[in-house]
């Protein structure tokens, strides 16, 4: 359940930063989420939005979700990614 309401909340986030950059950002975005550190984030994928406070807790709470999954998991995420990109 705690993995579909991050996923869940990934792909709204992904959503809310725009269509005409969607294709361009959402698949950094999400390795980055899975591979990288919450700050590789904000410097990354995300540099160019301005990202408030609670977005950052936000983002952070999520990151934390996502380290918790076993390598073996992230890893079959990031082929995934791979595949789709």
């Amino acid at each position: 359940m705690k993995l579909t309401v991050t996923l869940l909340i990934t792909m709204v986030l992904c959503s809310s930063l725009g269509a005409g950059s969607a294709h361009e950002i959402v698949p950094s975005f999400l390795q980055t989420l899975l591979e990288g550190s919450a700050e590789q984030l904000y410097t990354g994928p995300i540099s160019r939005y301005k990202v408030d406070d609670l977005t950052r807790a936000a983002l952070t709470a999520l990151k934390e979700c996502i380290d918790e999954l076993s390598p073996e998991h992230v890893k079959a995420l990031v082929n995934l990614l791979v595949i789709h990109s």
